[in-house]
């Protein structure tokens, strides 16, 4: 499955807490994750995220004695004030995703109108 993902989603707008002592100063402010292929898991977004900024070309987190696990946990709890973990905020993130996407009824994929007929000549 892939997954399109709003940027407004997986743009984190980290609360001031995250950015103390314990983030990559390197990544400050917001970031967008792009391009996410796969069922939406804490690991695919800490994948994403170590590929896209933590070790993406010009990124200064590589100076830092920081992990990328530990940069992206600081910077999702600082984010999702519900979760105490990465973990867990990565969960959450992932299942509001899911729940704020557009969901469109299988009458309205070919936009042929409501008794299925279209649909039951093309996919019979």
């Amino acid at each position: 499955m892939r997954l399109f993902v709003a940027s407004a989603l997986l743009t984190l707008h980290f609360a001031p807490k995250a950015r103390a002592q314990t983030t990559c100063d390197g990544v400050s402010g917001p970031f967008t994750l792009s391009d996410i292929t796969g069922q939406c898991t804490y690991d695919l977004l800490l994948e994403e995220y170590t590929s896209q900024v933590f070790d993406a070309m010009g990124s200064t987190c590589a100076e830092n004695k920081l992990s990328a696990k530990e940069d992206f946990d600081a910077k999702l709890v600082g984010a999702i004030s519900d979760a105490t973990t990465g973990e867990e905020a990565g969960d959450i993130l992932c299942k509001a995703m899911y729940d704020n996407a557009v969901q469109v009824p299988f009458t309205n994929a070919a936009d042929k109108g409501t008794d299925l007929n279209f649909e039951q000549m093309f996919y019979n």
